[in-house]
């Protein structure tokens, strides 16, 4: 079945894994058939990330091939395994004799309840049939605060773990060092042996196993904890193909005085170095700034608030689910171990880069050009760019290529269709390896209720338009948007020696003594593993800058 398994290091992490989760429901088809009417072909392998099971009770399931990893509070509402839960030994001996305790000698402490959002409220009434009224404009969602506030999808409960340890968002114990987070997964492992409990469980299920797909935070201790858990992995799966996206926002580490700086550097210094090591390509992914947006380019349609994670992160899932759709595609899909050997061609340059333009601006008076300021991709990894940059190899994919919008494009010329296509994709740099893998498809990127109303200016099926009084228009001027057609790219560049570059002169100005916090406990990182990495980080820029 070409099984992937996806897992999630941390609270950021999850934010974007929601947005990907509840984007491969939308995926599937549910249309309902009359007599003649034949079934819509279906464009992905739901198997590749979903698994056959069944509860307690005889029911069959199908849920996604997930870990999830966050801290104790990180969950908050979350109750989409609840059709695996059933009543535990210790409950049914209880029902059954009285255990009450003499009140006057009690003394009760109750963590405050999370109360479920009200998207969740709304999909709870929905599923039991008492919703006044179906449709996403008639539930607010400007009160996200977690993940789980607009999650759809049903997880198995081996899916969820907790480290162990520490809360969320703690001032007393903050999860907001790298060590801390090896130290959590010594902790978890020994009280929960969550690798064999849970990890087991979906691993060894697989037939043809393709590879891993990691998301992982990377300015705190989440990047400790990712590094320490695919350590383990590696021992079982050596040669195992494994995608990891090291995830970075502002919010991420703490950045008020200089002394945390250094703490957040050494982080995502540490997790860059030990992540590449580990993985067959490493993609550094920042969530986009303020300071980023482009009004007449990749930001024209869509009102994106940086200051969100829900937003940004909605964004960044965009990217990684159609970067990585020819490993799933129902037909001609590219497998995850020949995508990633085409990108790292070389075998020494696996740090990749992606781009990802949502949404792809069809319905336009011309195509856009692919590269410059106005170009509709947004590069996710590095923000620097040269004219002597030079790509080693990329992977594009190009969703909502329906034959109707290029035709509009050639009309008046000599061109096919097809043509346009090659002039469109011929903009980007070639890759050196001359092998450049171009996925094209009519399969549009499908935008489910619980995804974030930034879009403007589109028709319901994505495309530009102008018209103000168009009927999908909100009152306040976006956009009810069904489906979008994106382009997203994955490339190996040298445009990764402006990150390392960067890095590296931060760290080297970090006196190492005055970090205490890194060492000095069970999973710290010593002095020797400090100036370690620093070498490491000035090799990978020696390879990157050509």
């Amino acid at each position: 079945m070409h099984e992937i398994i996806t897992l999630q290091f941390g609270h950021y992490a999850n934010f974007v894994g929601t947005h990907f989760w509840n984007t491969q429901e939308a995926h599937f088809n549910y249309q309902q058939l009359g007599e003649e009417e034949e079934q819509a072909p279906e464009h992905v392998n739901h198997d590749c990330l979903y698994r056959v099971g069944q509860t307690n009770k005889g029911i069959d399931t199908y849920t996604p091939r997930a870990l999830i990893f966050d801290l104790k509070g990180g969950f908050g509402s979350i109750k989409k395994y609840k059709l695996y839960e059933s009543q535990q030994p210790q409950d049914q001996y209880q029902s059954n004799h009285d255990l009450s305790w003499d009140p006057s000698k009690m003394e009760t402490f109750q963590e405050e309840e999370y109360l479920p959002s009200a998207y969740q409220r709304h999909l709870e009434e929905e599923e039991i049939g008492t919703a006044d009224v179906e449709g996403e404009d008639d539930v607010q969602m400007n009160e996200i605060r977690s993940w789980s506030d607009y999650n759809r999808v049903y997880f198995h409960p081996k899916s969820m773990v907790t480290a162990t340890g520490y809360l969320l968002n703690s001032e007393f114990m903050p999860f907001d060092v790298f060590s801390y987070g090896r130290n959590a997964f010594l902790e978890t492992e020994k009280e929960k042996e969550s690798y064999d409990e849970n990890f087991r469980l979906f691993a060894e299920e697989c037939d043809q196993l393709q590879g891993f797909q990691v998301l992982a935070d990377v300015l705190d201790g989440w990047g400790g904890f990712a590094t320490s858990y695919l350590e383990q992995l590696r021992e079982d799966y050596p040669k195992a193909t494994v995608v990891t996206y090291g995830l970075s926002d502002d919010k991420m580490g703490k950045n008020a005085t200089l002394r945390e700086k250094q703490i957040t550097l050494v982080n995502e210094a540490l997790s860059l170095s030990n992540l590449t090591r580990l993985s067959s390509l490493y993609v550094p992914v920042k969530a986009p700034t303020r300071q980023s947006l482009v009004a007449d380019g990749w930001s024209k349609n869509i009102r994106l608030d940086p200051m969100s994670r829900y937003h940004t992160s909605a964004f960044i899932s965009a990217g990684i689910d159609s970067v990585l759709l020819p490993c799933r595609l129902r037909y001609g899909a590219t497998f995850m171990p020949d995508l990633v050997g085409s990108l790292n061609w070389r075998n020494i340059t696996n740090i990749g880069a992606l781009s990802v333009g949502l949404p792809f601006p069809f319905g336009s008076k011309s195509l856009p050009q692919l590269v410059g300021k106005q170009s509709p991709l947004f590069d996710l990894s590095t923000r620097k760019t040269d004219i002597d940059d030079q790509v080693f190899s990329q992977s594009v994919v190009l969703r909502g290529l329906e034959t109707k919008q290029f035709t509009k494009y050639a009309d008046g010329t000599q061109r096919t269709p097809r043509e346009v296509v090659d002039e469109l994709l011929d903009t980007l740099p070639v890759g050196k390896s001359l092998g450049d893998i171009k996925t094209l498809t009519a399969f549009k990127y499908p935008i489910p209720t619980s995804f974030p109303r930034f879009f403007q200016n589109l028709t319901s099926e994505g495309y530009q338009t102008l018209d103000q009084y168009a009927p999908n228009r909100r009152d306040d001027g976006t956009s009810k948007v069904d489906y979008v057609p994106t382009i997203s790219r994955l490339a190996v560049s040298t445009t990764t020696r402006w990150h390392l570059e960067q890095l590296s002169d931060s760290i080297k100005r970090i006196d190492w003594r005055l970090l205490p916090q890194f060492d000095g406990m069970p999973g710290g990182v010593n002095s020797e593993e400090f100036a370690e990495m620093k070498e490491n980080l000035l090799d990978l820029y020696d390879i990157y800058n050509e």
